[in-house]
């Protein structure tokens, strides 16, 4: 064992000396495994190499979380003993040793609760300090510091207590030791942090080592009532610097506590009188002065803790003197200096900190339960909200007057932080930090939404004048737009809480003062902006008709410009939804536009541009839609029809283009869709619905639906093996069934035989999907009856002819999901049809959603469940049909079950456990003696279903779910169930 033991070291050696680590790793995981790893941990912590000792209780901890079970009960106390000996013969050692000990100590204690080991805690502590008494005796010139591995193992204990799993008697058993051993960790604590050292490095490290045991504990959940002395401690450790880290990690684990809200006044005392005085300030402003992210963090991180949880408390005492250094210091975190992003470390975003702060802070401030609102009338504000909150209206209004100045000055500083830096620093910004400062504006968008509420007509007051000033500055260098951009983001921050009423600001923005004299070349990051604001006040400019076609003047020329066209579109897109109303008179001008602008316009931007005509146009009364529709549909038309005679010979050089067209199509099909009407449900007495498609039977439609439909059928045949064609087309297909009028629908007596080639020519989901939509719309009109059962039998047929085992479902599982979807939707809308199917073709439907029980694909999955549960679940008031549902759940509700009960008891994730048992649950409802029938038949199987459960757990699981009729109840016996099933019960760290 000598060489092995030598050979093992050198590999050890070599692992963490990078020399052939990957093999070294391998060999050594491999050795953790074997039974005679117990024995090789402490011969390897008897090594003088540190690295050989912390292999040597990595390996105790590995084997006592992993291989518990192969411990034999004897050599518990033997391991016990190992590791508590170690930690006492080597608590002078490296520290990584002793916390790798104590965490294998840890996982020891919560493996061996509450059979081997119950009062872990105090047992070590009293080991602990009998054997350091002893062992200094023996050796007093060389003491034993046993404060340090004490700690650790205080440290470690309620953190893996929270991190572990555990369950049952084990848990409560734990968690009592810890409550237990409360009062004397505390102790321990008070003692060794009030104890005053000449603050040598072994003393600085032994007191950040009580703070993290500290942070520890208060994560636990120590009273509140236990801590106040020890906090007063931490505040006293606060401006060492070489404790501010671990102090600050204290102070902010305390305030994060939802319970500190009960004590709130004692502690914001102290807790401010320690942010906010002198020594704090100071480092601040060095801070700063110097640009040193990393010593401003700590308190940044601390004071925006502290806001963030005492919001209402820093609302109501706004006119402090401590409050009011508090936020002026929160002022200066906001407006640390450098980009976002570019000049502060990734890991510390110290702008980004408060902005969650100040959010929370205006809420405070509006909220009348925090701050009454006095009437304007007679400066009055009730008395009982007075007495509550302790506020005069004095006061109130000086908060007021405090808060506008404060948010003022906010909104100065947040303007400067998403300010772009100038051109020549910018290109020289990698994409990440790119996007890092452009989610950072974002981020400061909404707490300058926020702002306006405390602000109102003031922030646009502001913001409007500064953008007027910035623009109309004499002498102003064209290339400095970053201040102007700036300004333009911050108004369009602001666009959904201001009034579509405002008549002031907002006019001279939108008219000659700024808009009128913004750029029209170059100046890219400016116009887009410039872009945004106008769609993000959409809702303002239809209040306020009369500027919308100078905002829309501005936008159309740039469509064509690639580094424009999507602001300009999206803007284009929000203007014409929410304006469409108001366009439609000149809905001639926008497709004339669109005849000379559309040719050079990127298809993205393209697909937006005729989405947004579309929109204008569905306003139009019937007779007048179809002129403008064929206008902007024309030249789609026609270059498909085109690509279909080219395309015959080379399907796949002109995928593209026919993609791209088909999406146009669908675009201006959303567009023509009332934005109130998400689906038409047919139905054959509605006489409006009738004179509604009557309208359109003219011939320019009829030559439009018949040039559509040729051109479908042909795109269906010549790309029928093209998933992203097909995709596309049935995206174009399902908005024309939805849509009303019905100019880009295709006929219903032309698309159902197309579905049913198209899915036999090739089956993809998507035809699945457009079936799913016809059922939809027409399966409550009687006189479609006998077409949707003709697709139903056809669709089922390809179906399982394609699909024809459980390998092949888990092969096509888009496929399955989308064909459960249609069958459900059928049980749904038409169930007389789908129980009217050939007798063989419904046995073979039942075959296979029983075998979809059983899928591990989770999108398949969840719909075979769907569909069973809708099945089993299901109200007939048909006689004939009810009794025939029996007879089908006679035949396959064993398998069924089978399915079901192999599912909760390990087959499928414990996630599906809470939709199998919703199913399981009407079984047993509706069938409950022959529930009790299949549940007897399968139960009494071996190791059915798991064999880590026993006859006795089967039948008690048996009789709780046919003995109640609570889903709750039901629910919690299943769950119960599949943890035994799982084998999750017996392990403190039991997963999934």
């Amino acid at each position: 064992m000598d060489i092995q033991l030598a050979q093992v070291e050198q590999i050890i050696a070599q692992l963490y000396g990078n020399v052939d680590s990957n093999s070294a790793q391998e060999y050594l995981q491999t050795l953790q495994k074997q039974q005679y790893a117990w024995e090789l941990a402490p011969q390897l912590l008897a090594s003088e190499s540190v690295n050989s000792q912390f292999f040597g209780a990595h390996t105790f901890q590995v084997k006592i979380s992993r291989d518990w079970h192969t411990l034999p009960p004897d050599r518990k106390e033997w391991v016990r003993n190992e590791l508590l000996r170690w930690i006492v013969r080597l608590s002078n050692g490296p520290m990584v040793v002793i916390t790798k000990l104590c965490l294998a100590l840890t996982a020891f204690a919560l493996q061996a609760v509450p059979e081997f080991w119950t009062n872990f805690i105090s047992d070590f502590l009293n080991y602990l300090h009998t054997e350091s008494i002893t062992v200094s005796a023996q050796n007093q010139s060389q003491p034993l510091f046993i404060e340090l591995p004490l700690l650790e193992f205080l440290t470690v204990i309620p953190e893996e207590v929270l991190r572990a799993d555990l369950i049952g008697e084990r848990k409560a058993r734990v968690n009592q030791e810890l409550t237990d051993s409360i009062p004397r960790v505390m102790s321990i604590l008070e003692t060794l942090l009030s104890a005053h050292h000449e603050y040598s490095e072994r003393d600085i490290i032994l007191k950040q080592k009580c703070l993290r045991c500290l942070q520890s504990w208060i994560q636990y959940g120590v009273p509140f009532e236990m801590l106040h002395l020890l906090i007063d401690h931490v505040i006293a450790l606060f401006s060492i610097e070489s404790m501010n880290d671990a102090a600050t990690e204290v102070l902010v684990e305390f305030i994060s506590q939802t319970r500190i809200n009960y004590y709130q006044n004692t502690v914001c005392e102290k807790i401010l009188q320690c942010m906010t005085g002198d020594w704090a300030k100071s480092q601040i402003t060095k801070a700063i002065n110097d640009g040193d992210e990393l010593s401003a963090r700590n308190l940044c991180r601390l004071m925006t803790t502290f806001g963030d949880n005492f919001t209402n408390y820093v609302a109501i005492n706004f006119l402090r003197q401590d409050i009011v250094i508090y936020l002026e210091m929160m002022l200066m975190f906001a407006g640390f200096p450098g980009y976002f992003g570019q000049d502060q470390e990734a890991t510390i975003y110290i702008s980004e900190m408060p902005l969650q702060f100040w959010f929370m802070l205006q809420e405070s401030l509006c909220d009348p339960e925090v701050i009454p609102v006095i009437s304007a009338s007679d400066n009055d504000v009730s008395t009982s909200d007075i007495q509550t909150l302790n506020i005069s209206p004095t006061n109130i209004q000086q908060i007021r007057e405090s808060s506008i100045v404060i948010f003022r000055r906010l909104i100065e500083v947040l303007r400067g932080k998403v300010q772009y830096p100038p051109d020549s620093e910018w290109v020289e910004f990698t994409k990440d930090v790119k996007e890092r400062f452009w989610h950072y504006r974002r981020d400061v968008g909404d707490t300058i939404l926020n702002t306006y509420y405390v602000l109102r007509d003031q922030m646009l007051a502001f913001l409007v004048e500064l953008a007027i000033s910035q623009i109309s500055t004499p002498g102003r260098d064209q290339n400095q737009w970053q201040d102007l951009e700036s300004t333009l983001f911050c108004i369009k921050s602001i666009a959904e809480a201001v009034s579509n009423g405002e008549n002031i600001y907002l006019p001279q923005l939108f008219g000659s003062d700024v808009y009128g004299k913004l750029p029209v070349q170059g100046h890219t990051k400016l116009r887009n902006t410039a872009f945004s604001l106008i769609g993000s006040y959409a809702d303002w400019f239809k209040s306020n008709p009369q500027y919308i076609l100078s905002a829309l003047n501005y936008l159309i020329p740039a469509l064509s410009d690639i580094e424009l066209a999507l602001a300009a579109a999206t803007a284009f897109k929000e203007v014409c939804d929410i304006c469409r109303d108001s366009l439609v008179n000149g809905i001639e001008d926008l497709v004339n536009m669109y005849i000379v602008v559309g040719p050079n316009i990127q298809p993205r931007e393209k697909q937006k541009v005729i989405e947004s005509i579309a929109d204008v146009i569905q306003v139009l009364p019937p007779e007048k839609m179809v002129q403008p529709l064929l206008s902007i549909t024309s030249d789609i038309i026609q270059t498909m029809k085109d690509i279909i005679l080219h395309g015959r010979q080379n399907p796949s050089q002109f995928r593209e283009i026919i993609i791209t067209q088909l999406e146009y199509l669908t675009c201006c099909g959303r567009g023509i869709q009332p934005p109130d009407e998400n689906l038409i449900v047919i139905d054959d007495d509605d006489l409006k619905t009738k004179q509604n498609f009557a309208v359109f039977d003219s011939i320019p439609v009829q030559d439009l639906t018949n040039a559509l439909s040729e051109i479908i059928r042909n795109i269906a045949e010549i790309w029928y093996q093209d998933n992203e064609v097909i995709e596309c087309l049935c995206k174009f297909l399902n908005i024309g069934i939805r849509i009303t009028p019905n100019l880009l629908s295709i006929p219903f007596e032309i698309i159902v035989p197309l579905i049913k080639i198209s899915f036999q020519r090739h089956p993809h989901a998507n035809w699945l999907e457009t079936a799913v939509q016809i059922v939809t719309v027409y399966g409550s009109s009687p006189k479609h009856g006998v077409d949707l059962m003709d697709v139903l039998i056809s669709l089922t047929s390809t179906t399982i002819q394609h699909v024809r085992s459980k390998a092949e479902m888990e092969q096509y599982p888009d496929i399955v999901n989308s064909y459960f979807l249609l069958i459900t939707k059928f049980l749904k809308k038409c169930p007389l049809l789908l129980y009217s199917l050939p007798s063989d073709m419904f046995n073979g439907i039942m075959t296979f959603s029983v075998a979809g029980l059983g899928l591990q694909e989770r999108l398949a999955l969840k719909s075979a469940v769907n569909f069973i549960g809708e099945f089993i679940g299901q109200d007939c008031e048909n006689d004939k049909f009810a009794k025939g549902i029996e007879n089908v759940m006679m035949t396959y509700g064993l398998e069924i079950m089978r399915e079901l009960l192999l599912g909760i008891g390990g087959k499928l994730p414990r996630s599906f456990v809470s939709s199998l048992s919703p199913v399981l649950y009407k079984m047993t409802e509706r069938y409950i003696e022959a529930s009790r029938e299949w549940l007897g038949i399968l139960l009494a199987e071996d190791n059915f279903p798991s064999s880590h459960v026993d006859q006795m757990a089967k039948q008690n699981f048996a009789r709780g779910i046919l003995g109640t009729r609570s889903l709750q109840r039901f629910k919690d016996i299943v769950t119960e169930f599949s943890i035994k099933c799982r084998n999750l019960e017996g392990s403190a760290y039991g997963r999934s």
